[in-house]
């Protein structure tokens, strides 16, 4: 389970508990997020949004949605919004919003699994207590790119970054924005750091583990 924002200023916290692929490819078993926890103390909500469907509870009762249907519901400060076999957005007072898509494949496929994206809304209004995987980035450091040159792949130039103090080896490349088009998706061209981030991320990607999908991430 990782933590991806963690901010006890505002008593919010998103976790991503990670699952495997039937098997492994090439030597490699591909990870994606199984289950996403959106978790606001100040009323007690909690938001599990999994492949088979979504959990709303808020200390008082337990409501289920489901994927097959499109429904809302509302808790305190914290709106639950479910588009039909689309996607989930969780709002939280009028500041911070959290979405949830689900990528459904073929059942009988003998590798891949159903699992989840989520795109957390670049204009969220965090405490500055905020932290984790992507809310540390809620204050963007600053970045310098150069000695950008051809890569192994002729499609993806390799480059130096330099960013909090370290020298970075990037690589050019692109994921897929599922937001307007579930289907194709469309290039959201970046730039890759190898090494599970180190050097980019505060400390190491290990330290973002967290023991349940209701915690908060424990900052030194």
């Amino acid at each position: 389970i990782l933590n991806l924002v963690s901010d006890s200023g505002t008593g919010l916290t998103v976790n991503g508990q990670l699952i495997g692929s039937k098997k492994m490819r090439a030597n490699k078993l591909d990870t994606y997020f199984g289950t996403i926890s959106i978790f606001y103390r100040p009323g007690g909500v909690g938001v599990t949004v999994g492949t088979a469907g979504i959990q709303v509870t808020d200390g008082r009762s337990n409501r289920s949605l489901a994927w097959a249907a499109t429904s809302a519901i509302t808790r305190d400060s914290v709106r639950v919004s479910v588009v039909k076999d689309s996607h989930v957005s969780v709002t939280v007072g009028a500041n911070i919003q959290v979405m949830v898509l689900l990528h459904r494949v073929w059942k009988k496929h003998p590798v891949n699994v159903d699992f989840l994206g989520i795109y957390v809304a670049s204009e969220n209004q965090y405490s500055p207590l905020v932290h984790g995987l992507i809310g540390q980035f809620s204050r963007e450091p600053e970045v310098r790119i150069h000695h950008i040159q051809p890569g192994v792949d002729p499609l993806k130039k390799e480059a130096v970054m330099e960013v909090k103090g370290n020298r970075l080896h990037v690589t050019r490349g692109w994921q897929k924005d599922y937001r307007r088009d579930r289907r194709s998706g469309s290039n959201v061209y970046c730039w890759f750091v190898h090494n599970s981030g180190k050097g980019f991320i505060d400390g190491h990607y290990t330290d973002y583990i967290v023991p349940g999908v209701r915690s908060f991430l424990r900052v030194p």
